[in-house]
């Protein structure tokens, strides 16, 4: 490739402006080699990052060379080592999975740190082929099909800072011809000719047998993934249309969907926003296959009985309030969908005529001697003041029972009531209860008031009781 061509490519195939900072992410391999002297002839500003894994014995001597080859053509090059093997360990990830985490970790840092409009790393049309092949072995939708991009955004990386792959369309072969034409003496990693890896054996083995049935494979599968990458735009517009009427609320650890709005979308939408609100949550999961998406769309069936389903990983799927689907964290209390007290409380106003419940929930008292307008959202409870004493805040006690308003004295056991309403079983612990002085439970905080303490002709003083989510905190 001449660097004129590059050039052009650099700002009409990747967007780059040529006036702005560029981070490379080099290995020292043939890929990253010609990728930097390409760009190093473009004029373009390059920064370059080497993270060395430090997981074989010619490492230190491979970073070594990065640095030598930058010094001598005035290139910044900044060398991270990093500790792979405990990072894998403590994360639970193959190395492979490790190395890549850290590494891009490492370059959206430094591309912040220098102000860089982008990332630019050396896949090539090989490497697309052997992606879009393992994607497609591990069952991957459209989205995996569709391959790497040559340019892209990756929220769990950076929201302004884009991924440029800009040897994406050029092949292997074409890349080892110009480190011979311009006397470059790039590394090889033996590594990379070990087939106990998945990827090698795609590269290898599997990828040279697709040959003897047709020569051009890796040039079709390059037009598939460039027309998938078409329809995706349209689906990801449209995706997103439906995940802005369907998403009631969302935090950093859920996502919080009207069941009956995601019943309504077509199929291929409702796996779309299944599998966005589960990337949400876990960025790093990567490669959800098709029997994990369908086991969640199995959840959202009417005649699906179930109310929770831990579905891979830490993330789990949670019925709520008999018309929401809750996509979750596993062992996260989620203090922002629902108030969660730890301890018993005493239940006496500060001088806003607040109770303070933690994590941005509190209780807004008021009295008056007329009603309020009625609410059914269970935020507020009306209740007769001079029926009220000796109140405090708790939560569930084995065998508690509950007088529901409308149920004129008769009492169900207070699990039963959750039950019937729908409240997720991971809510129920620590919900809070505001108790009378004798122990019963006046007001389910947020759902339902006891009948014995509701407002009748004969009450004098009312009581109002509005449970309140403040903004949080930066």
């Amino acid at each position: 490739m001449q660097y004129s061509k590059f050039s052009d490519l650099l700002v009409q195939d990747c967007l780059l402006d040529p006036q702005k900072p560029v981070v490379a992410g080099i290995s020292g391999g043939p890929d990253s080699l010609c990728m930097l002297d390409l760009l190093i002839k473009s004029g373009i500003i390059v920064f370059v990052l080497h993270v060395n894994h430090q997981l074989r014995s010619e490492a230190d001597d491979e970073s070594k060379m990065v640095e030598d080859f930058c010094t001598k053509r005035n290139v910044p090059c900044h060398i991270e080592t990093a500790d792979i093997k405990t990072l894998a360990a403590e994360k639970k990830y193959t190395l492979e999975e490790a190395a890549r985490v850290f590494r891009y970790a490492a370059l959206f840092d430094y591309a912040k740190e220098v102000n860089a409009q982008a990332v630019l790393v050396a896949h090539n049309a090989n490497d697309q082929a052997e992606t879009v092949l393992m994607h497609l072995l591990r069952g991957s939708g459209l989205s995996g099909l569709m391959g790497m991009q040559m340019r892209s955004i990756k929220p769990n990386w950076s929201n302004t800072i884009a991924l440029v792959r800009p040897l994406l369309k050029t092949s292997r072969g074409e890349i080892l011809a110009y480190c011979v034409e311009n006397g470059l003496s790039p590394n090889y990693d033996q590594s990379n000719q070990d087939t106990k890896y998945f990827r090698n054996r795609i590269r290898l083995e599997l990828l040279p047998e697709l040959m003897t049935y047709n020569p051009r494979i890796m040039e079709l599968l390059a037009s598939m993934s460039d027309i998938i990458a078409v329809d995706q735009s349209f689906l990801n517009a449209e995706s997103g249309k439906a995940w802005q009427s369907c998403v009631v609320k969302e935090g950093e650890q859920f996502v919080l969907f009207n069941s009956l709005c995601l019943s309504e979308l077509h199929p291929a939408l409702v796996r779309r926003v299944l599998r966005k609100a589960i990337g949400q949550i876990e960025p790093e999961l990567r490669d959800l296959d098709y029997a994990s998406t369908e086991r969640a769309v199995s959840f959202l069936d009417p005649k699906n009985r179930v109310n929770h389903m831990h579905l891979l990983s830490s993330i789990e799927l949670v019925k709520n309030r008999n018309k929401e689907l809750l996509i979750c964290k596993q062992n996260d209390s989620l203090t922002e969908l629902w108030p969660q007290i730890e301890l018993m409380m005493s239940f006496v106003p500060d001088s806003k005529n607040e109770i303070d419940l933690g994590n941005n929930w509190i209780i807004k008292c008021e009295e008056s001697e007329q009603a309020p307008v009625f609410r059914k959202d269970g935020q507020s409870a009306v209740l007769d003041a001079d029926l009220l004493y000796g109140m405090y805040l708790n939560t569930y006690i084995h065998g508690d029972r509950f007088e529901a308003y409308g149920l004129h004295g008769k009492s169900i056991k207070l699990g039963d009531y959750w039950t019937n309403i729908g409240l997720p079983e991971k809510a129920r612990q620590k919900w809070p209860l505001l108790r009378n002085g004798n122990g019963d439970i006046v007001w389910i905080i947020g759902t339902q008031i006891s009948d014995r303490f509701k407002i009748t002709s004969e009450t004098k003083r009312i009581m109002t009781l509005s449970l309140i989510q403040t903004q949080k905190e930066n």
